[in-house]
């Protein structure tokens, strides 16, 4: 199972664009699950997956607090099935990369789905898998925008 919650204010996103990430994330689940490292991680033994959807300061608040690296970033997972997003970074990168915050929100989902799936994108070789793997899976669910 997995949720998605909007826990910011500054930038509008639908409920029916939540429900989409939802359905979407839900279809990623066993996409992350065919795609294991080291070990598979521990979404299998996973109940739920949610993911909330937060802004620049509360995703910087958050990095603070659990990785004691200042500053935004787009996406933190905990072992325990949380993935937390930042729209504010989203919408940055999406401008950045041609395409819609929405797509952005959802490639970080998958991102936060495979780091629970055992990958880890510190190392080079370990990251370049990883967006191969994420890539693709963003490429199934949400076609790049036309």
């Amino acid at each position: 199972m997995l949720e998605v919650y909007n826990n910011q204010e500054v930038i509008a996103i639908a409920g029916d664009v939540l429900e989409k990430f939802e359905a979407l994330g839900r279809l990623a689940l066993p996409m992350a699950l065919e795609n294991p490292s080291h070990g598979g991680g521990v979404l299998p033994d996973l109940e739920l997956v949610e993911v909330s959807i937060v802004d620049d300061p509360t995703i910087d608040q958050v990095h603070r607090d659990f990785m004691d690296i200042p500053g935004a970033t787009d996406v933190i997972t905990f072992a325990h099935g949380e993935i937390v997003v930042s729209v504010e970074t989203a919408k940055s990168y999406a401008a950045e990369y041609g395409h819609s915050m929405e797509r952005e929100l959802m490639l970080y989902i998958i991102h936060g789905l495979l780091h629970l799936s055992g990958h880890e994108d510190a190392a080079a070789d370990e990251r370049a898998t990883m967006e191969g793997i994420q890539g693709a899976m963003l490429d199934r669910l949400w076609p790049r925008d036309a």
